[in-house]
Parts: structure tokens; sequence; C-alpha cells
């Protein structure tokens, strides 16, 4: 049994989301970093997607019941077990009694915990993920809470050790990869060209449904009424007040506002590290190559996580 003694920011129950139901209103949610979600699994012998803890922004204190084994892969947050460092993306064993402290995320946002056999939720939709806005999923149906206790199954797996160059190395600075949005050349050709030049800056309001950014404002040719049309994680929105939103894991089925860039699909777990104070940068994917990066970045995973795809 794992025991919460400190939240921190937040920490809710995830796996890799149900996939299928954005036509019902339902985003995908799961995790919102799938790479280091995946890894965490990995490290302690799980299929890599097996139900982990996702850990916001630093600051969750947690005791354990038992002995077993445990991984952490994600944000650096400096973690300590009983006030000894611990490395990030690394499995390793801890005892009944001691107590892993995740301290605050200085590169990145989201870091995750996983145990051999991973955690029980409420399933809806074939999935347990937690989906706030409509309390679905994870642990009753919210984020977990100061003296909440998570069972974890008794049973024993190969610890693993990830090889060199399947670990990704984090900055507070990211740069997307993205294709023009569906009114991309419905924008001024000054801010066309500015979403590519200058980075842009996370604000405060940033969470798992969206990132409001800071910085060039992007205006469009003419002021229109939009009908609202499809969204999916990585659309990049441009509002009345030209400072862009960029949709999350968690972001809205459909929207009314201009949607000037897609992030490509290899890049959308890289924003679940992303965090008030991030600095953003957009780089022009071209023709195919999205899909030929995808194609060899899942390959590549795949050998190590099977059955892994971003």
């Amino acid at each position: 049994m794992i025991e919460i003694l400190q939240t921190g920011t937040r920490i809710t129950l995830q796996d890799v989301g149900r996939p299928g139901h954005r036509h019902e209103g339902i985003p995908r949610s799961g995790a919102a970093d799938k790479l280091s979600f995946g890894l965490a699994n990995w490290m302690v012998g799980n299929d890599w997607n097996t139900p982990a803890l996702e850990c916001v922004l630093g600051g969750q204190h947690f005791k354990f019941h038992k002995d077993m084994t445990i991984a952490i892969a994600g944000a650096e947050m400096w973690a300590q077990v009983n006030g000894q460092n611990v490395s990030n993306f690394t499995a390793f064993k801890v005892k009944s009694g001691n107590i892993l402290t995740l301290s605050f995320a200085r590169i990145g946002c989201r870091a995750y915990l996983a145990v051999p056999g991973g955690f029980q939720g409420d399933d809806f939709l074939g999935s347990i993920s937690t989906y706030l806005p409509a309390s679905l999923g994870g642990y009753k149906g919210r984020a977990l809470q100061s003296r909440d206790q998570l069972e974890t199954l008794d049973i024993t797996t190969t610890t693993r050790s990830i090889p060199k160059g399947y670990a990704p190395q984090f900055s507070n600075h990211m740069v997307f990869r993205a294709l023009e949005g569906p009114e991309f050349y419905d924008l001024c050709l000054a801010s066309q060209r500015n979403l590519f030049i200058d980075p842009y800056e996370a604000t405060q309001n940033t969470n798992r449904m969206g990132a409001r950014l800071k910085g060039n404002k992007v205006v469009p040719k003419e002021v229109t009424n939009m009908i609202s049309s499809p969204l999916l994680p990585g659309t990049l929105q441009c509002p009345p007040d030209g400072q862009p939103i960029l949709a999350m894991t968690d972001g809205h089925c459909t929207g009314g506002y201009l949607r000037t860039l897609q992030i490509i699909r290899v890049d959308l777990w890289l924003m679940g590290q992303i965090k008030p104070g991030s600095k953003i940068s957009f780089r022009r994917s071209i023709g195919d190559d999205a899909f030929e990066v995808l194609a060899g970045r899942n390959a590549f995973y795949s050998s190590l996580m099977d059955g892994f795809s971003f």
C-alpha cells in the first residue's frame, strides 16, 4: 500500500487514455507525457501502458507500507527516499515505512511514479485515466488527497535500467514541430511569419486542458465569426485578444477560434512538460516529414517497450 502524505500541486491516476470518443465530447486524456509514463512502467517490469501516478510541479510525499520496487521518470524534481537522493529515470527498492519526497520541478512539469502491477482505479470507457472536469475515472474521479491510500499488487517483476539514448533530456525552452492549421492562411502575413520566429511563454493559466501563451500577437486578416470546429491536442488557437491557446491532453473537443498550427504527433508527449514560465517555440514541419519522423520514433521506442507508440 502507498499512502499520500502530501499532494503537492496535484497527483492523478493515469493510463494511456480512452481514444475514440472525441465525437461524443470526451477527450482521450491519459498521461500528459506518454514517453516518461511508459519508461517509468517499463523500468518496473510492467507493460508500458499500466496505470501510474502523474505528479505535477513537485511537492509530493509518499509513504510505503510494504517493501517494493518503484520507478520515477519525467520532470526533474530532486527525489529523495528518507533524505537520500535517488536518480530520475531509475527504478529502486523501498522498504516499509520509507518516505519518498519530490521537490519542486526545476526542469519540466510532470513526473510519473510506477509500481509493479500498477494501480487500480475507476474504469470509464475502458480507461482509468482521471478526467477532472467531468470527475471521470481515476480515484473517485478526483485528484488524490492527503491520507488517500492506494493498494498495490503483491507481485514481483524484473527491474530494468534504461539503455543509453532512450531517456529524454528536458529543457525549460521547448521546441515543437508543427504543421499549418486549417485557418493558418486566414492570419495576416506578419502573424504567419512571427509564429515561427520568436518564442512564446506559458502563462499561469496553464493546465491539462490548455496552455495560454504570451508573446507576439496572432492577428487575422479580417475579423470573422467562425463556426465551432474539431480540436485536437496540439492545436494552437487564436482567440480575439491575439494571445494563442495551445490545446493540451484534456483539451476541448471543439472550439470556435482560428486553428493556426497543429503540433505533429511525435512531439505531443513533450506538451506534458509545459509549466507556467516555460518558453515555447514552433518549427515548421513540411510535407511528409511528420509521418516519417513518427514511424522512426515509434520503431525506436517500441524496440524497447513492446507495442509503444506516440
